[in-house]
């Protein structure tokens, strides 16, 4: 009986001592450091989508302090063909290559390449194999730009004191 007591007094210990916490996303961090990124269009769709999620994920309100430019590219292969059935494997990699330039001295601080790969399953009809590279190429350059905005948060994080 004082054993439950116990980890139910603990617990609330615990709840009330985490009730203050917070989630920051990367923009409210960097705005805090008072960074704003600008990240500048990629072209095509997967460019695009990779673009728009980049700024939603930094949000890019208020003024910029630095241009983030990127270039995209992907290859795929055939990985694996699956016996008995009408299927084989396809392994897709997508590459952002990013350049962080300082907007007041025109620096270039940050240059890096960022890669993800993904396998997807591709069935013998051709309208579900194009369906699904390119189903596989949105998730991608979404995923990539989720990687990109960590990769910018920790270099500030890191060149926060100098």
């Amino acid at each position: 009986m004082w054993l439950s007591r116990a980890f139910l007094i603990a617990g609330l210990c615990l709840l009330a001592a985490c009730a203050n916490m917070q989630v920051q996303t990367a923009g409210e961090v960097l705005r805090q450091q008072d960074v704003g990124i600008n990240v500048l269009q990629s072209s095509e769709r997967k460019g695009q989508l990779y673009s728009r999620h980049l700024r939603d994920r930094l949000d890019s309100d208020g003024p910029a302090t630095h241009d983030l430019s990127s270039t995209l590219s992907q290859s795929s292969t055939s990985v694996v063909s699956v016996r008995g059935t009408g299927s084989n494997l396809k392994k897709m990699t997508m590459t952002a290559k990013i350049t962080l330039v300082d907007r007041g001295t025109g620096e270039i601080v940050l240059t890096d390449s960022i890669s993800s790969t993904a396998t997807l399953g591709a069935v013998s009809a051709y309208f579900a194999q194009t369906r699904s590279d390119r189903h596989g190429s949105e998730r991608l350059a979404m995923l990539l730009a989720d990687r990109v905005a960590a990769r910018v948060q920790l270099f500030f994080l890191n060149n926060s004191g100098s």
